[in-house]
């Protein structure tokens, strides 16, 4: 049987601070937030999802989030799984967005 190629994700340039710019005016409306207390002690768990699409950029995001759980940030955070969960979506919906423009810088 052939395999069926997968479809290719659109390169994306990920401005690692920009990206820090966009959350620190937005980490709060994120789960705990106020319990994390600062922006500094969030953008760990922010940046480990940016980092699962770097390095795994053509994981479903099912297998995504799976391994972002496993980032020692977002497990030693005091997130639970569910609002972890959450997280990884609103980033991932901010770099899904990002491809659907077409390449671009994000």
């Amino acid at each position: 049987m052939p395999e069926v190629p997968q479809p290719v994700r659109p390169a994306v340039m990920i401005d690692i601070d920009r990206e820090r710019d966009h959350w620190r005016h937005r980490y709060q409306s994120l789960p705990r937030a106020r319990a994390m207390r600062s922006f500094a002690r969030y953008w760990p768990v922010l940046c480990a999802a940016y980092d699962v699409y770097l390095n795994h950029p053509r994981v479903e995001p099912a297998e995504g989030l799976a391994l972002f759980l496993r980032r020692e940030s977002v497990a030693l955070s005091l997130l639970s799984e569910a609002e972890a969960g959450q997280v990884f979506a609103h980033v991932w919906e901010r770099i899904r967005d990002a491809t659907s423009a077409g390449p671009r810088d994000l």
